[in-house]
């Protein structure tokens, strides 16, 4: 099966560490816009080069999903239209499940997490990733298979991705 998971939440809420753990224990391909900043602009705070960067992501994307692969997709996808962008990406690439993984955590959390970081996130920047999800918090209506709010990482953990 080729599996798709996609994160959604705030930086600092736990996406990437529980969801490389995750993509090691299924075998997933891990991708990550923040990594392929690093590799192209050697700063993954770069905001330059987003529609490169994207494009980037989306090959990657694609060619593990036609190669049979499943997928792991590290990013906020605050915005419900690039939510729904990658669901239809990932249909069209030949994803048989579609799982998001919603890590809801207080903005308090993701602000002291966030400086933490390596890269350290802009607090205005936090703050208006926070407003869109607010807005437009994830539904399985936009065309996830099944969709999991993680509160605690100890939930995510015990989560079964596979199967739900």
């Amino acid at each position: 099966m080729r599996l798709a998971v996609m994160a959604i939440g705030l930086p600092g809420s736990g996406k990437t560490t529980l969801l490389k753990k995750a993509a090691k224990r299924y075998d997933l391909t891990y991708i990550s816009r923040d990594d392929i900043r690093e590799e192209m602009l050697g700063d993954a705070l770069v905001q330059s080069a987003n529609k490169q960067v994207w494009q980037e992501a989306n090959r990657k994307t694609i060619a593990a999903l036609k190669s049979g692969r499943g997928v792991v997709l590290d990013s906020c996808f605050v915005e419900a239209w690039k939510r729904k962008d990658a669901i239809a990406l990932l249909r069209e690439s030949g994803a048989d499940r579609v799982i998001a993984v919603f890590f809801n955590v207080s903005i308090e959390i993701s602000k002291e997490r966030n400086l933490k970081r390596k890269y350290v996130v802009p607090n205005r920047a936090i703050d208006w990733m926070y407003e869109r999800l607010k807005e437009h918090p994830p539904s399985k209506d936009e065309g996830f298979d099944a969709l999991y709010t993680v509160d605690k990482t100890e939930e995510f953990e015990r989560m079964e991705l596979a199967h739900g």
